[in-house]
């Protein structure tokens, strides 16, 4: 067997246990070795007889201990059928090799969270299992409390220790308990990319100033989510984060999604963002620690013109804020922009040149955050 028995985390075979797995692999017998292929992971494990035994079982939608009264009737002494059921679950679950069915219940249990969520005009219903209801916190500031035509709902089944996520019944993704907030605010928003009404969608922060938008652009590391949080103490509006949407005319709505703060913010952001230290730590997939503060003075979500679009550069000495030619301001946005087909259209590129012909466009250059403040509410007053 390719799963050790004593595999740590097994929870054992209960009352929770669910019913039935999903596989997501083929076996195949080469020779005189079981070969387990799975696409997903592009690897081939070979299996012993019992573990391919109990792959063929899964495969033909036989119940857990179903599996375990069948190796009885084999001969199995009980405890030991039961202990290969166990890990080899508990190993093929952890590596994406199979998943768990969810089940369909009338209402939810008393340990389960309901929550509904607003974002450009879609709702979003969203139900965590008791283990992971405190990833809610991160989204608490977009909650509704009626619910709209076409709501989407996500579920998620928490079971030895991995969150398998679920789009109206339908698996999309599974994730350890850390990553959950990180892994749906993505599937929130991949919603929103392939089902709302809009022409370009623009990767960059976007506060607002009385009734304009300043939008902060830039490559990954320039700083966009540590500046955007810290001009909040200076008075800005919270718009978005990580993603502004554009309409014809060149209006944008950010969204407001939480934003993400890495670990080497935190101590620069500690005293401008209340209760950063304190927030929960979370894993994005690639592993990199985040919290997720809930941002202050979040505006509503209405279309605005952009009065000023700054592309973010990190360097030495003192701050600097020049003013860029059009020309650069849109070669420098379009680096981070992208568009429902993968490919920027005629009507986006007019959405994107009416936005800038309205806003003031500079680049900022710097390396320490109160300078860079300090600039940007001088020049969006």
């Amino acid at each position: 067997m390719t799963h050790e028995a004593d595999l740590p985390g097994v929870s054992g075979l209960d009352a929770e246990e669910p019913e039935r797995f999903v596989t997501q692999g083929r076996l195949a017998e080469i020779g005189e070795q079981n070969m387990l292929f799975s696409s997903s992971r592009r690897a081939v494990f070979v299996l012993n007889d019992t573990a391919a035994a109990i792959w063929r079982w899964l495969e033909s939608g036989m119940s857990p201990s179903a599996m375990v009264a069948e190796f009885t009737s084999l001969g199995v002494e009980g405890q030991e059928g039961r202990r290969h059921v166990e890990a080899a679950l508990e190993g093929w679950e952890r590596l994406g090799l199979i998943r768990p069915v969810l089940r369909r219940a009338a209402t939810l249990n008393e340990s389960q969270l309901r929550q509904r969520i607003a974002v450009f005009g879609h709702t979003f219903e969203i139900i965590y299992p008791a283990a992971v209801t405190h990833a809610a916190d991160v989204f608490r500031h977009l909650e509704a409390e009626t619910e709209a035509s076409g709501q989407v709902t996500y579920e998620m089944l928490e079971h030895r220790g991995r969150v398998h996520l679920y789009r109206d019944r339908e698996f999309l993704s599974s994730c350890c308990h850390e990553e959950v907030p990180t892994v749906l605010k993505g599937e929130i928003l991949t919603e929103i990319m392939e089902h709302a009404d809009y022409e370009l969608a623009l990767h960059g922060a976007s506060l607002l100033r009385g009734d304009r938008i300043l939008l902060l652009c830039g490559a990954p590391g320039a700083g966009k989510t540590t500046l955007s949080l810290a001009l909040l103490g200076a008075g800005f509006g919270f718009a978005g984060d990580d993603v502004m949407l554009l309409d014809a005319g060149g209006r944008g709505t950010g969204l407001p999604f939480a934003p993400a703060v890495k670990a080497g913010a935190w101590p620069l952001l500690s005293e401008v963002v209340p209760g950063l230290a304190s927030a929960p730590i979370y894993r994005r997939p690639d592993r990199r620690r985040v919290r997720y503060p809930l941002p202050r003075a979040v505006v509503a979500q209405d279309p605005r013109s952009v009065g000023w679009l700054v592309l973010l550069s990190r360097g030495d000495g003192p701050a600097a804020l020049e003013p860029i030619d059009p020309a650069s301001a849109i070669q420098g946005v379009l680096d981070g922009a992208f568009a429902l087909d993968g490919e920027l259209t005629p009507v986006g590129f007019d959405a994107l040149a009416h936005a800038i012909r309205e806003a003031e466009i500079y680049r900022l250059t710097y390396s320490r955050l109160d300078e860079a403040v300090a600039l940007l509410d001088e020049a969006c007053r």
